[in-house]
This record gives structure tokens, C-alpha cells and sequence, in this order.
């Protein structure tokens, strides 16, 4: 598609746009002659998320910001999740933080950063609370979320009173909360072919995604609530 219909896709004036471009925010055009390129479904996907990110939706955040989120996106991490984990404050890149992750660690690497002794990170990881991923042979491997997570949780770890084992029960109703979609899910693309159940399976689990931002934004008491 030319620029007109990407605008028209996509409602984002041509000026912002060529402005994200300039910033390296969207994947290259394909060039047809000097002043024309065209554009894919990719680049339509991609001024999607920034709009979200800029505007009310997950932002408003500034360009760079949204660069942060863009980056764990393309590392595999959703866009809601990746807007959340922008916002804690132990996110790599927030100013004063200094620390920055690697997009695979060890454990060991995880608890190191975020000033956890390994044992604890072994406790929140038996618990659920750091699960990983698997890796190459089968092993836990950690990216950037499971490091924001650990710092986080080593945060709230600094609070008088509060032990991991404390954590556990929102480990437990998340995994029955998975389990529930999951089941949701499974229903919902019974009828369906292998390629359409697998699409249809990633949109729902985006808009669920989406509805438990909401339903915590709108639940969890703001600062200063009673």
C-alpha cells in the first residue's frame, strides 16, 4: 500500500508517521523510486502500537519510551506487558536505574541484578513467581521481563514484614487464572482448522491480555485512595 492508504489504515497523520520513520521506529519502506515506497502489513502493525503507546490507551509515553517497549516487543514480550513492565520502577532504562539486561540470563544472573540472594530467586522460581522460559536443551533461561520482575519483587522484598512465601497465593490465582483462558480458548477453537484455531488463539489471548490491564487499572486502589 502507498502512504494514502496507510494513513487511511491506520489514522496517523503522514507528518507523524515520516516523524517515526526519522526515528527508526518502523521497519524500512519498500522504495519504488525516490519520493515512493510501499508499505505492508508490517509497517500497519507497527503505527498500531506506537499509536496505543503514545495516546491513552497503554501511554502516553514519549518516543523513547516507546523505542524500550518496541525493543522487548521484537524480543518476543507482548505490548501489553512490555508497557507494564516499562512503567515499574526497577525497568531498565528508567532514568537513575544504570542497569540494563541481557536478552537471555541465568538465574544466578537474574538474582545478581536485582540484589536477590539465589536462594530466594529459587524459592519465587519454585513458586511460579520467576518461571522463565525453556531454552536450548531444556533449561530455564530469563529475558528482560523476568528481570524487571526480580527487581521488582526484591522491592517489595525491602518492606518490614513481607517474606516471598507471601507471594505465593498471586502465583497460584494467576496459574488458575491461565488455566481458565486456556480452557476458554480451547473452546472457542474447537471447531476450527490447525491455521485458523492458532490465530484465533493468539487474538483472544491478546484481548484478555488487554482486558486484565484494564480490570487492574481500574480495581488496584490509586495512591492516596482510601
Amino acid at each position: 500500500m502507498r502512504m494514502k492508504d496507510l494513513v487511511q489504515e491506520t489514522g496517523i497523520p503522514r507528518t507523524a508517521i515520516h516523524h517515526y520513520q526519522r526515528e527508526g521506529l518502523l521497519p524500512p519502506a519498500r522504495k519504488t523510486a525516490p519520493n515512493s515506497a510501499l508499505y505492508g502489513s508490517e509497517h500497519v502493525q507497527r503505527l498500531k502500537q506506537i499509536r496505543a503507546l503514545r495516546g491513552d490507551e497503554l501511554g502516553p509515553m514519549g518516543v523513547e519510551e516507546v523505542r524500550q517497549v518496541l525493543g522487548m516487543v521484537d524480543r518476543g514480550i507482548e505490548l501489553e506487558v512490555a508497557a507494564m513492565l516499562r512503567s515499574l520502577p526497577g525497568a531498565a532504562g528508567k532514568s537513575g536505574s544504570g542497569r540494563t539486561s541481557t536478552p537471555e540470563q541465568s538465574l544466578s544472573e537474574v538474582a545478581h541484578e536485582a540484589g536477590l540472594s539465589l536462594s530466594t530467586a529459587r524459592a519465587l522460581h519454585g513458586a511460579g513467581l520467576l518461571p522463565g522460559r525453556s531454552g536450548d536443551g531444556g533449561a530455564r533461561v530469563f529475558d528482560e521481563a523476568d528481570a524487571v520482575a526480580a527487581r521488582v519483587m526484591a522491592d517489595l522484598l525491602t518492606d518490614e514484614g513481607i517474606q516471598p512465601a507471601d507471594f505465593d497465593p498471586i502465583a497460584e490465582l494467576v496459574a488458575e487464572l491461565v488455566r481458565y483462558e486456556k480452557a476458554l480458548t480451547s473452546l472457542a477453537t474447537a471447531k476450527l482448522g490447525p491455521a485458523e484455531a492458532a490465530a484465533r488463539r493468539r487474538a483472544m489471548y491478546q484481548s484478555l491480555h488487554a482486558l486484565h490491564t484494564y480490570l487492574f487499572r481500574r480495581l488496584v486502589p490509586e495512591p492516596g485512595d482510601a
